[in-house]
């Protein structure tokens, strides 16, 4: 009987987190599991770039200049370009099978709104108003998840044929020097992002944020713990 796996990470290694979700994908697949829910705090700063983004980079030559910035580069399996993980951000990984939630044929704009449905719930709840939008420079796609025209969670997506699994980093307490970060993949970027923490005027406790994050996913895909 299948059944909904929620997975609370802690603060941990993203990579372990990007090996275990390979295994989670298959139990999706084979129909034991009903949905996969996961959150995670980054225990070290890593660069988790989209597979065919690194591809890309690869081909140009670009890939060992990155690599000597001293930070370590993961793969992910889902799209995207570059994001940095580190303990300001919040991870979030969603898997459903695409059937079950009418993902086939596909259509992104709804698998995009019900996979990152937790997200606005738990934003509304804290009087965030968060929408679909699209940066100038970071990582540009329509579906970034803005709060007054700056970004405040990127979003990833890997669409198959049995499964859909959304990648997401939320911004908690991110600063305004994160950016810097990432001027190696886009040297032309600029005050683009936002975070709770900007908008509040206040420091987010990460670990209440994720159990509150979780309960929302919960309610948003009507789904029960077996």
């Amino acid at each position: 009987m299948s059944c909904i796996f929620v997975v609370n990470y802690g603060t941990v290694d993203s990579r372990e987190v990007l090996t275990r979700e390979e295994k989670l994908v298959h139990q999706v697949e084979q129909g034991n599991l009903s949905a996969v829910i996961g959150v995670w705090i980054a225990s070290k700063k890593c660069f988790v770039l989209g597979k065919n983004y690194a591809r890309e980079l690869e081909k140009k030559g670009k890939m060992d200049k990155i690599k000597s910035q001293g930070i370590p580069v993961y793969i992910r399996s889902s799209g995207g370009e570059a994001i940095l993980h580190d303990e300001s951000c919040l991870n979030f990984s969603i898997i459903v099978p695409s059937l079950k939630l009418s993902f086939y044929p596909f259509k992104i704009d709804r698998a995009f709104t019900i996979l990152s449905s937790g997200i606005f719930r738990c934003l509304g709840k804290m009087k965030l108003p968060v929408y679909f939008g699209k940066t100038k420079i970071f990582c540009p796609g329509p579906y970034d998840l803005m709060v007054k025209e700056k970004k405040i969670a990127g979003l990833s997506l890997l669409l198959r044929k049995k499964f859909c699994l959304l990648h997401g980093t939320l911004f908690v307490n991110t600063g305004p020097d994160y950016p810097e970060k990432l001027r190696i993949f886009y040297p032309s970027i600029q005050d683009e992002i936002t975070s709770i923490r900007i908008l509040l005027g206040k420091w987010i406790d990460m670990k209440s944020l994720s159990v509150r994050i979780i309960n929302e996913y919960k309610r948003s895909l009507s789904i029960k713990e077996s």
